[in-house]
């Protein structure tokens, strides 16, 4: 009897892993994204669980090898029978998990108990016990190893629990499954998110007294295993051409600065005056450094600004 909820519960998770088995391909914009994935169908049918931040109405579905899509309905998250039963099935996982815990813990107060109680004794030697000192020693040795048992029981029950409670968030998330019938093996799926975006980080490094050159950094989220993402200068209305970039804070453009009062003399200036770079910046925080000493940072305007100042 119990095999059967084991098989659901695995074929459900088959049925949503089918659909993110395929490399997702994340283009991050300055404000949302595009997600694309190959998804692979079993005998015609796929399902595809979407995040709650898909933007209403921007899913496609592309078949793949000559096929061709037949039907695709999207179920809202909150109206998946499987998905509820899968639900209910993790949330009795849970409830045992913490009872389970529950008991522990009170196992855990008596041999502490025990433990406090046997090292408070005083010896007395009797003819029942003629070496009191001895009995004593194996009583507290005796509690501490079930303390220690009870400690590995309550780490592992922890972590079963951190673990289930993690798979829940992963099935409630999402706003809607999408059920699509084709007629290929294969198909790629793509909308877009606002969930995801790319942030814009500057460097100002001055490198002597009159020029330097400006650093437009993008902050990405940390990548899932299987992701690739692409960056976007732009909007998503305005879909720029998006590149492949190395790392987590990559260089996106680097621009040269001119002063514009000439010369700086102080040491560690905390406001700058340039020449506005003459390209599309979008505002973001920034970083100043004076010839290789990191000052500060503050928030650059972006297009057009010609000023900088540390701590705003």
């Amino acid at each position: 009897m119990r095999l059967i909820p084991l098989y659901c519960g695995v074929l459900l998770l088959l049925v949503y892993q089918s659909a993110s088995a395929g490399q997702r391909s994340v283009t991050l914009y300055l404000d949302g994204a595009r997600v694309e994935q190959e998804v692979a169908a079993v005998n015609g049918y796929l399902e595809y669980a979407l995040p709650d931040t898909l933007m209403p109405g921007s899913l496609r579905v592309k078949p793949l090898g000559g096929g061709s899509v037949l039907r695709v309905e999207l179920v809202p998250a909150d109206r998946d029978r499987r998905r509820a039963r899968e639900i209910a099935r993790l949330e009795e996982r849970k409830s045992v998990l913490q009872d389970r815990m529950q008991a522990l813990s009170s196992r855990e107060e008596i041999f502490k108990a025990a433990t406090k109680s046997q090292s408070g004794k005083a010896p007395r030697k009797t003819k029942a016990n003629p070496d009191p000192v001895s009995s004593l020693q194996q009583g507290t040795e005796f509690a501490l190893a079930q303390l220690e048992s009870v400690y590995r029981g309550k780490r592992k029950c922890q972590s079963s629990l951190d673990a289930l409670k993690t798979e829940l968030a992963a099935l409630r998330k999402g706003a809607a499954v999408a059920r699509v019938w084709i007629s290929g093996g294969r198909a790629r799926l793509s909308y877009l998110t606002n969930g995801e975006r790319w942030i814009p980080n500057y460097d100002f490094r001055w490198s002597d007294d009159a020029t330097g050159e400006l650093l437009l950094h993008a902050r990405l989220p940390v990548a899932e295993k299987g992701m690739h993402y692409l960056v976007s200068a732009g909007t998503l209305a305005q879909g720029a051409a998006a590149r492949a970039l190395r790392g987590n804070f990559p260089i996106l453009s680097r621009h040269p600065l001119t002063l514009a009062n000439g010369t700086l003399t102080q040491d560690a200036p905390s406001s700058f005056s340039f020449a506005p770079v003459e390209a599309a910046l979008p505002p973001g925080e920034a970083a100043a450094f004076w010839r290789g000493e990191y000052l500060g940072s503050g928030r650059f305007a972006g297009t057009g600004s010609g000023e900088f100042s540390l701590g705003r």
